[in-house]
């Protein structure tokens, strides 16, 4: 996940599944998608979905899709989300390319922020 201008763009998202082999079938099939094996268990990159995308083993059964904004700072932008009303959904990861959390809105959307290294 790289974003050079840092303007806030959806930049990634993730599509839960309860068979991740099954949902990777499915997409390779209908969209030709290729998908690559990534950094932790049960996750997959898309490596041509137009945007950075994965399919990955859901954590719960009500998980959803996921789509990361680009920030500066991870942290800055977890206080400014508490302040106005989110909640923290999955706390601060480090990853080889940066950081991500995912937080819920006020009205109980998940969305995920990322912050390049």
């Amino acid at each position: 996940m790289s974003n050079q201008n840092n303007r806030h763009n959806i930049e990634h998202f993730e599509i839960p599944a309860d068979d991740v082999n099954s949902l990777k079938n499915f997409y390779s099939s209908l969209f030709a998608w290729q998908f690559e094996k990534g950094e932790t268990e049960g996750y997959w990159m898309i490596k041509n979905a137009g945007i950075s995308g994965a399919v990955m083993q859901k954590e719960n059964p009500e998980q959803i899709s996921t789509q990361f904004v680009t920030v500066k700072s991870v942290d800055d932008y977890i206080g400014k989300a508490q302040q106005l009303g989110a909640k923290v959904i999955k706390n601060k990861k480090e990853i080889s390319e940066g950081y991500f959390v995912v937080l819920e809105d006020p009205q109980k959307n998940t969305f995920g922020i990322w912050q390049n290294k």
